[in-house]
């Protein structure tokens, strides 16, 4: 299982998929979804809908995962062939210059960097912003680039290579933000090809949750789910640079995570995980032996699909994958946490309509 995994999430990281144009990646998972799921639908913005009915009533399960990635956008090209670019979703300057990049996933190019030796002091101290960056693909003009293919508004991603570390558990990419989340539901899919399990469940995976969560918001009217368990990854605070115990208490390694309260800013809340579900998620992390790492998130900018998903009156969990350097071309997970993660969603489908969602 967790060899499938690994290579499900290879083969989906490799792919383009910033927010706005998630075709690649859509067509790669509904081609996947196929033959492992009763019907498959996608919509006209590209979520998609895999559905497996169980062999008994039961309620609505709702399993839900974005498929796009941070990135960015061709902005202009200019006279000189070099392209000027604007950021999609939360990519931070500072991992601009110096990188390789795909242009809609086909035209390598790199953002340009001022040579060491010619630099001031003062601009090796410097993040240089975006607007002041550029890509080149190796054009001497305007005319160079459009006969690449190169238009106004194609996505750009980071090239990454797919990397083992010394212990081969552990796997750096880029965009496992949130392409081991999709990997976890088509493994869910695969599991339960021969299962008797009650109900319906339904696998969603939104598009725009990098921008917005939108896709969520469009793909919860249509389906109307008894309930929902949102899957995504978090960032880990076990490395030199974050203080574990009062900002982030999450290790690589230590099991999946449950936040039970997140994006909390001046009072408000984006997602709290219900108190139902919660308990369900403790009740099958029990069950399986899997350790779950419960947070809350005090004033971060993070949230999920679950948002929106919880804001239509949808009773919704949270369960993530942890994930080092999130938002960067070297994001880390460890293979062990997103198999356990696995293992209590398997089990929790297989028990799907022991919740008793009356409030009291």
């Amino acid at each position: 299982m967790k060899e499938r995994l690994k290579e499900r999430l290879k083969d989906l990281a490799s792919l383009c998929g910033v927010s706005g144009d998630e075709r690649e990646v859509v067509r790669y998972l509904r081609d996947a979804f196929t033959p492992i799921a009763d019907s498959v639908e996608v919509d006209s913005w590209g979520n998609i809908y895999a559905i497996k009915r169980g062999s008994a009533d039961g309620p609505v399960l709702m399993v839900s995962a974005h498929s796009d990635e941070i990135g960015m956008v061709v902005k202009s090209i200019r006279d000189d062939g070099f392209i000027c670019f604007d950021r999609v979703g939360g990519v931070n300057d500072v991992l601009l210059p110096g990188r390789k990049v795909l242009i809609r996933g086909k035209v390598p190019g790199v953002i340009g960097i001022k040579a060491g030796h010619l630099q001031k002091e003062e601009e090796k101290r410097q993040v240089r912003p975006i607007r002041e960056c550029y890509i080149d693909v190796g054009a001497s003009s305007k005319k160079d680039a459009e006969a690449m293919g190169i238009k106004i508004g194609h996505r750009i991603t980071f090239q990454s290579d797919f990397t083992e570390m010394y212990n081969p558990d552990l796997v750096s990419t880029k965009s496992i933000d949130n392409r081991i989340s999709c990997a976890i539901i088509l493994e869910l899919f695969f599991n339960l090809n021969h299962a008797d399990f009650p109900g319906t469940l339904y696998g969603l995976v939104c598009v725009q949750e990098e921008i917005g969560l939108r896709g969520a918001a469009m793909a919860v009217k249509k389906v109307k789910p008894d309930w929902a368990v949102v899957l995504d990854t978090i960032p880990c605070g076990d490395t030199p640079d974050i203080n574990f115990q009062s900002e982030l208490p999450i290790k690589l390694g230590h099991g999946p995570v449950c936040p039970l309260i997140d994006g909390i800013e001046g009072g408000f809340a984006n997602n709290v995980v219900h108190p139902k579900i919660a308990e369900c998620i403790e009740r099958h992390s029990q069950k399986t032996g899997v350790n779950v790492q419960y947070v809350t998130l005090s004033g971060e900018s993070y949230t999920t699909d679950a948002t929106n998903i919880s804001l239509a009156g949808v009773p919704t969990g949270l369960l993530t994958t942890p994930r080092r350097y999130s938002h960067s071309p070297v994001e880390l997970v460890n293979m062990n946490d997103a198999t356990g993660l696995l293992n209590i969603l398997n089990s929790m489908v297989m028990s799907n309509g022991e919740i008793d969602f009356t409030y009291f």
